[in-house]
Parts: structure tokens; sequence; C-alpha cells
């Protein structure tokens, strides 16, 4: 019983901490002062209850900084600066695990490494006298699995005594056999074999600091360079909402590199390559895959982590969109990585949300019944879209592509692909969203189409981003949205038709042109499509929808003939003219639409 309250007297002797030193690492090396076991000492300290045995990982996050500090003669600032907690707010995994904010995870892979990592030299310490007695630094970031190598001395980190040792790795330890009073705060603590049910033998005690790096891996000035990036988000002078979005995109990026690979294996480099390959492959071994897991091993997370890095890099992430669409080709979103960026969205960066949302059937809201909100910002909007692809646009950016036998299949599925792109729809509520679905699935793409998809995909997805980007730059956009929403419940009204076909010119001969109301109708199909740029398949039909069902048969039956005479290059004088007639009530139309006038539109 007298170790109950112990902790409420201060200790006789402490340690100043050290820079980026962990609540662990200071444990070893004041114990070691102390000539006391860890255990001991965090009893002392109010770190455990007296019956406490182990000294778990979870102190990071929920120690009791204002007992620690009075007991250990430091001030709760060093005392908190020792845990993870003032990250909270910059690396995501943290806030999670936190007691008190949220709904509670029991756990997430991207907070704790499976194995110590560590930096030899850094253990040595810098020369001082009390490093030279005690060590230097066990530092708090060697916790994450974002660290993988030391900027300072330019390694990889170590992940673990070189030694052939039994390990536990179900055990979650901040510092191993606590009860060992014997060690350097740098000698390994594994023990050395295992002694049996519910026991350990003695501890390990290689010297960690004196290890030297005998592999011919290092990590390169990429590598370096995206480790001390990695760092940096964690210092106060980065600001903490880019820190968090920062590393949030870092995760969704690696779950896609993993779901796509080998796409992404040029991007990993040499001495990396076959580590990635190694954990990408146990990521998807058992009976339930995963792809939302960092590598144990610091040589892969350097070469996965800095890839990823590379392509959240790019100005405007195509390669990156490419990568997830290849994850799943046909169904992006059902591909492994959807579910990261669903569970992770809200903290990504906006650039990542507009970038990957299209891609997804998930939809951002304003409440549990809101609509839905648009993932893209600025640019062009879903309403600037027409329902089937401007015939210039489609010339200059689709048909060097030459897949002129599925034209009309190109021009539907781009203008769904733009929609989507701009929405965050899924490709069948963007089509509804043009009016081209009225079936279902008849945005899609032909087999023919997608056998051509299959090897001409990057080049399709190119010419889509360079119209994309036409687009956005468009100065006065036509809304096409609002083109159609006025013509809804339009049709070419019998007046107007008989003020039309009387300015026709007269036809030579004894047969004169049909000019009925099945006529009227599929005219007014074309002034329709003329008008929004859509196809006369999707116009309504509010003329054909007055007569009885057989006769809206037999004009179903001639409607494709009206159409191409319509249509056609080398139509007939009478066809010509009817088009050129029918052309300019269109114009009137845009004018009436595009001014606004609150005139019944004709």
């Amino acid at each position: 019983m007298a170790e109950l309250h112990s902790h409420d007297r201060p200790l006789a002797r402490s340690l100043d901490p050290l820079p980026g030193e962990s609540l662990g690492g200071y444990l070893l090396r004041l114990a070691h002062r102390l000539r006391l076991s860890p255990i001991r000492l965090a009893r002392l300290t109010g770190c455990i209850r007296p019956s406490t045995t182990q000294l778990g990982r979870r102190l990071l996050l929920d120690l009791d900084t204002r007992t620690f500090a009075r007991t250990a003669r430091l001030s709760e600032e060093e005392a908190t600066a020792l845990t993870l907690v003032p990250w909270s707010d910059r690396y995501p995994p943290i806030a999670r695990l936190r007691p008190g904010s949220g709904p509670q995870v029991s756990r997430d892979d991207w907070l704790f490494n499976d194995a110590p990592r560590y930096c030899p030299r850094c253990l040595e310490g810098d020369g001082t006298a009390i490093q030279q007695q005690h060590g230097g630094p066990w530092k708090k970031a060697w916790h994450l699995p974002v660290a993988f190598a030391c900027p300072v001395h330019q390694v990889f980190l170590q992940d673990d005594c070189p030694q052939s040792h039994w390990i536990n790795r179900a055990v979650t330890l901040l510092v191993g056999q606590p009860a060992d009073a014997t060690l350097h705060p740098a000698q390994c603590r594994h023990p050395v074999q295992r002694a049996g049910p519910g026991r350990k033998g003695p501890s390990c005690g290689t010297r960690l600091d004196q290890l030297r790096n005998t592999s011919s891996a290092r990590p390169s000035m990429n590598m370096l360079r995206t480790q001390q990036r990695l760092l940096d988000f964690l210092e106060p002078h980065q600001a903490a909402a880019d820190a968090a979005s920062g590393f949030t995109d870092l995760r969704v990026v690696t779950a896609v590199l993993c779901a796509s690979w080998p796409l992404g294996r040029d991007h990993i480099e040499p001495d990396s390559q076959d580590l990635v390959g190694k954990h990408i492959k146990a990521l998807g071994g058992g009976t339930r895959p995963v792809r939302d897991r960092p590598p144990n091993d610091p040589v892969a997370a350097a070469g996965l982590l800095t890839a990823a890095v590379r392509l959240l890099d790019e100005p405007d992430l195509h390669e990156l969109v490419d990568h997830a669409r290849a994850a799943r080709p046909g169904s992006a979103s059902r591909a492994p990585w959807v579910h990261v960026f669903e569970r992770h969205q809200s903290s990504c960066s906006d650039r990542l949300r507009q970038a990957m949302a299209p891609l997804t059937r998930t939809y951002r809201r304003t409440g549990p019944r809101g609509a839905r909100i648009p993932e893209r910002q600025g640019g062009y909007r879903p309403e600037h879209i027409p329902a089937f692809l401007e015939e210039h646009w489609y010339q200059e950016h689709l048909a060097p592509l030459q897949i002129e036998a599925e034209m009309k299949s190109v021009r539907r599925l781009a203008a769904v692909l733009l929609v989507q792109q701009a929405s965050g729809r899924a490709q069948g509520d963007a089509a509804d969203f043009l009016g081209i679905n009225p079936s279902g699935g008849q945005f899609a793409a032909t087999g023919t189409l997608l056998r051509w998809l299959r090897g001409g995909q990057d080049a399709f997805n190119a010419a889509l981003r360079d119209l994309a980007e036409e687009l956005d730059r468009a100065t006065d956009p036509t809304n096409y949205q609002r083109r159609r929403e006025v013509l809804r419940s339009w049709s070419l009204s019998s007046e107007i038709w008989n003020e039309i076909i009387t300015r026709l010119p007269p036809v030579p001969g004894p047969v004169r042109p049909n000019l009925d109301d099945r006529v009227r109708q599929e005219a007014a199909a074309f002034v329709w499509a003329y008008v929004t740029c859509g196809e006369p398949l999707f116009a309504p039909r509010h003329v054909e929808a007055e007569q009885p069902p057989d006769v809206r048969q037999v004009w179903q039956q001639r409607r494709a003939n009206t159409w191409f005479q319509l249509s056609r290059p080398d139509a007939l004088n009478h066809y010509t003219a009817l088009r050129g007639l029918l052309c300019q009530h269109g114009d009137a139309l845009i004018g009436k639409i595009e001014s606004g006038t609150s005139t019944p539109i004709r």
C-alpha cells in the first residue's frame, strides 16, 4: 500500500526532456538515471495504477499529464509534449483514438507501427555528458507509420532488433520488459526466447545505438525530402488543417496505389519495389483483404509514401485519377480504395475530394434530406454541358481518337462524364440530369466502344481532361439545363407550323410532300434538339402523346426516316429549306430564353 499514493510526492531528481522525445524514451532515460525499473518509475509518477504490470502505448494518448508533470518535476507543457496529444489536430488517427474525441475507434493501423522504429545514431546521442550516460531520444514520431527515415543522419529507420528472438506482435507496448532495471535505454528489451506459457525469458540486451547500417539500401533524396515534409506537418509552424488534410490525402492515395498495383510500380524507387509488392500481396491475403494498412517495413513505407506524395504533387491529379480508375476497370465506385475515401473524405483536401468524388457513388449533403452538394468548385458546372456533346467540341477533342463508327455513343458518354466530374454524381444520375436515361443505361458505352476503351482509355481520359480545361476557361458558358427546362412543356403549335410551311418554296411536279401532324412532331423534335444541343430521341413528344396508340406506333416506325431527311448533308431541296426555317425558329427561341423574357415560348 506504500506505493498507492507515492505519486503525490515529486521525485528527488529528474531529467529535462530531449527535443522530440517520447514518453517511453523519457521513462527509460529517467529510470536509468534513478536506477529504477521503468514500471517502478511509471507507478511513482502516476502513469499507471500500482497493480498494472505493463506500459501500453495508450499512455501516449491518455497520460495524466498534470500528475506526471508534478512528480517528474516538469511543466505540464513539457509533460504533454512527450505524448501524441499535441498532434491530435494534425494527425487524424490520434484524434480518432483519444478519449472524448467522438465515436471511439478501437484500432487504427495508421496510428502505431507494429514494431519499434529507431535511428541508431539518434539513440547514440549528441555527445553531451547527459546523453553519453543515458543515451539519446527515442522520438515520438517513430511511433507513426509515416516515419521511415532519419533526415538528419540520412538513413532508413531500423525496425526492431537485428537479433533473432521471439516477438509477440500482438503486444502493443510502450516499453518492453518494464520490470527489468538492468538495461541501458538503448538496449533491446525483447525476451531472448519464449520461457513458456505466461513467462518471458531475459531481455535481449543488444545495444541498438551501436548498430551500423550494413545494408546497401539508403534513402534517396526524394525519400528524405518526403520524410522531412511529413515531419514538418507535425510542427507548429504548419497550419494544422493543412497538415490533417495532407496526412489524410496521403492515406487515400496510398490505398489507390495498393489497389491499382502493379500500375504504380514504376513510381516506386527500385530498392523499394519488391518490398512494396510484398506488402501489397500481404494486404490481399486472408478472407478479408484490406487496402488501408501502411507497410511494416520502413523501406517499403518510404517507397510507397514517396510515390503517393509524387502523385499528390501533380497540379491536376490526372495520373492519380487514372490509377483510381484502373483499380477496378468499368466500376471505379466499387474499387477497394473507395471505402477508404468514403471513411476519411471529410478530412481530405478539397482538391482531392474534387478529383476522386466523381469516381464514387457517395454524396455530400447539407442535412439528412438536404440537396447534394457538388464536389467540384470553380470552372464549368453541370448545367453548362449539353446532353449531346457539341459538334465542334467533339471534332476538336474526341474525333482525333478515330472512333468514328461510335460517334453517337462517344458524344453521349462524354457528356455524362463531364457532368459527373462537375457534380460528384454517379454516371446514371448524371445521365438523368441530362435527360438521356429514361429507360436506364442509354448513356452507356456500346460493346464496340468498350472494346476500344480497353486499349484507349488513357487517350480518352486525356481528351476529356483537355475539353474540361477548355470549358473551365469559358467566360460566358451556355446554360443548357435552363434551355431544357424551359422547353420541357414546349411543342410546335399548329399556328407556328403553318407559318413555317407557308414559307417553303413550291415543289415541282404533282407529288406534294407530307406536312401533317406527324411531320410537325418530328420538326418540333428537331427544333428542340437544335436549341438544347440534344438528340431528337429524347425530345418531349406532346403532339404524339395526344394520338391514339395505333397512330403513335405508326409514327414511331416512320420517325427515323424523317430525322434522316432533315439532318443529311445532301438533303433534297424541300428538306434543306425546311431545315433552314426550323433553325431560324430555333434561333428565335434561343434569343428569348437567353434574354430571360417572361413571354411564353412558342
